[in-house]
Formats: structure tokens, C-alpha cells, sequence
């Protein structure tokens, strides 16, 4: 893919983008390349990059003020410069992995990289549109593109029918081998961000992959439909909002650190599990407060035969308003492989570092 064109202005006449779904499409960064690199986990094969000038943002790293930092931070952003890869945090600070470095650049560079990462975020990730918006963004009969934030693979799509989010159905045998293949291979529930794209505008999306209900296009290889939503669409069975493709949602626009600053503690506990349930331990890191933490590695060892978890009690009627330090216990019921499934409570501790600051987990205990 080569970018989404459309709020670019006058940096066209600048800068140029590579987006690529392919994972060995972006080279190895040379001893003599700069680029700003934006994709939503650090293993997805699709990214979108910036050339910098390597010259600029060399002597910018090396005029800034340098100091120790271990706590390796979350992000989607990078710059690489002379096979140097840097993090870059929340405040535009570039953090160096390999000597736990955290540089502060010169006001002026800082604002420069702010500047980059935010139009090229805004054209990586999708425009949020709200299901009555999507509906007519995407009329029924309408062909579109289907595209994995995470593997970059992509289909083509037709909406069959769909009155409260969009039955879909792959249009060709090609396309459904692709949709499988975003699968590995075994069709699922599970819940992925995606971006829907048609006439040059990518739209953030969830879609899960098992076949069912109504058919419709001869000759797909595919009985059936899948399920596609947007803001504010709801399930056939239910009627209500699914909390999971919300989230995928939020994903798909990038919106999703967004997300976790406003959640309270049962919406950190909900993204634990909704961080088990899709498969996504990008998403379970997201909730601690930085990549190294010391609980982290044992957490998702510990869930890793988890296949399925669900929640017994209730959330909590009452969020903690002045607390800095809040501890919650929930019951739940757990499916592993190979094994009978099981009752538990886990105990979570949370923690912000001011009550303006967002929650994040400390701890996490099965019993």
C-alpha cells in the first residue's frame, strides 16, 4: 500500500510515505538512513515510514540531553537512525533499548518530530466513523478492501446485508484463502483490527472471522457471512454494543492509548481479559505501565494456555475518584488447553502516579 493521500496538504510536496503490508518489504535500515516508523505492535508487518534526513537527526540524538531510563516505554512510534532503533514515548523523547537511554532533543527538533508523528499516525491508522456514518460509507452490494493493522494481509469484501453492523462475505476463492490465512489458517470469533478501504479512505474497523448464517456470492469458497463493526454497532444476538470489537476499533484508528488514559480500573480489569480472549499480548502490556515491568513476562506466561476466560462477577458500581492505589478481586471462569474448565478469583492491584494520571496494573494474582 502506498499511503492514504487524503489529509496530506502541503506535505506532499515534501515528504514521501511507505506503508507496506509485507513484513520483509521495508529493508534493514543502512548505516546512512533516518525514518519515522509508526505500526500498532512492534511485530507487525505492516508499517508506515518517513524518510528524516540521517545527517539532521544524528547530530539532533547526539545534542541531546541523554539520561538513564530502564522503564522501556509503550508505544507504536520509532526512529531509526544509522541502524540505531529509538523508541519514541509519549512526550517525544526517543528511549534507546539497547542502553536503556532516554534522550530529550532541543525543543525546536522535538517539535519538529511531534509535528511528523502525528500526520503520519493520522495516515496509518483509520478515520473513526459511526455506524450510521459507515452505513452509507459502505452501501449494501458495495466492494471494498479488508486490510489486518497487524499482518498487513488484505482482501476484497462485499456488504451482503447487515442492519446493525455489516454482514460481509469475501468475493472471490482468492480472497477467502487470504481471509483464512489472517486466521492462520482456522476460521475464529476472534475479534481483529482492521481497516476498511474504498475510494481511497480507510476507516477503522472489527471484524471476526467464522463463517455463518446467509450465503450469497457463488463460487467464494466461503458458506456464509462474517461480521464487520464500526463506533457504536451492535451484535445480531444480543443487541448490544460488543465490548471487543470496540476495543479492535480503537485499535484500527490508533485511538487506543487514547482509550486506556480515560478507563477506570474495572475498564483496565475488562482489557485484561479482552487482552486474553483476542489473542493480543500487545494489548495486555498496554495495561502495565511499561514494557519491562517485573510482572509482566510472568503474567503472560501465565495465560498463555489460557484459551477462553470470562468474567463471573459484576464490575464495580463505584470507581475510586481520589485514590492513587486501588485493589480489586474478580471471579472468573477459565478454559485451558487440555484441561476441565475452572473457577478462580484473580486479584488485581492498580496503580496511577496522580489522580490525573491514567490507571495502570501492578499486579495480577490467580487463586
Amino acid at each position: 500500500m502506498h499511503g492514504r493521500f487524503m489529509k496530506m496538504g502541503l506535505f506532499l510536496i515534501v515528504l514521501t510515505i511507505w506503508s507496506s503490508g509485507k513484513a520483509n518489504a521495508s529493508p534493514s535500515p543502512s548505516a546512512q538512513e533516518a525514518r519515522l516508523i509508526v505500526k500498532a505492535s512492534p511485530d507487525a508487518a505492516y508499517e508506515s515510514s518517513l524518510p528524516l534526513d540521517v545527517a539532521s537527526w544524528d547530530k539532533a540524538v547526539r545534542k541531546g540531553a541523554a539520561r538513564e531510563a530502564h522503564e522501556y516505554p509503550n508505544s507504536d512510534t520509532y526512529v531509526t537512525i544509522q541502524q540505531t532503533m529509538y523508541v519514541v514515548d509519549a512526550s517525544y523523547d526517543l528511549y534507546d533499548p539497547a542502553r536503556s537511554v532516554s534522550i530529550r532533543l532541543e525543543d525546536s527538533k522535538r517539535q519538529r518530530l511531534r509535528g511528523y508523528v502525528q500526520f503520519l499516525r493520522g495516515n496509518h491508522y483509520g478515520l473513526r466513523l459511526s455506524w450510521p456514518e459507515a452505513k452509507t460509507f459502505l452501501p449494501l452490494k458495495s466492494v471494498f478492501t479488508i486490510m489486518d493493522v497487524q499482518t498487513g494481509l488484505r482482501f476484497q469484501g462485499q456488504r451482503r446485508a447487515g442492519s446493525t453492523h455489516a454482514d460481509v462475505q469475501p468475493l472471490t476463492k482468492k480472497d477467502t484463502d487470504i481471509m483464512k490465512r489472517m486466521y492462520d489458517g482456522k476460521w475464529s470469533w476472534r475479534r481483529k483490527a482492521i481497516l476498511v478501504i474504498k475510494d481511497g479512505q480507510a476507516v477503522a474497523a472489527s471484524m471476526h472471522g467464522m463463517p455463518h448464517g446467509g450465503d450469497g456470492i457463488p463460487d467464494n469458497g466461503f458458506s456464509g457471512h462474517f461480521c464487520i463493526h464500526f463506533p457504536g454497532s451492535i451484535t445480531h444476538g444480543s443487541g448490544q454494543v460488543d465490548h471487543d470489537h470496540q476495543i479492535m476499533v480503537h485499535k484500527a484508528a490508533g485511538s487506543l492509548e487514547h482509550y486506556l488514559t480515560q478507563s477506570s480500573p474495572s475498564g483496565i480489569v475488562e482489557l485484561f481479559f479482552t487482552s486474553i480472549n483476542q489473542k493480543d499480548p500487545e494489548m495486555m502490556t498496554a495495561i502495565f505501565p511499561h514494557r519491562a515491568h517485573e510482572q509482566l513476562v510472568d503474567v503472560k506466561k501465565e495465560v498463555s494456555n489460557i484459551t477462553a476466560i470470562r468474567r463471573i462477577t459484576e464490575h464495580e458500581m463505584e470507581e475510586p475518584d481520589d485514590m492513587l492505589v486501588h485493589e480489586t478481586a474478580v471471579r472468573a471462569t477459565v478454559y485451558r488447553s487440555g484441561l476441565r474448565k475452572e473457577d478462580c478469583t484473580i486479584v488485581f492491584q492498580l496503580r496511577r502516579s496522580a489522580v490525573w494520571q491514567p490507571w495502570k496494573v501492578e499486579s495480577v494474582v490467580f487463586r
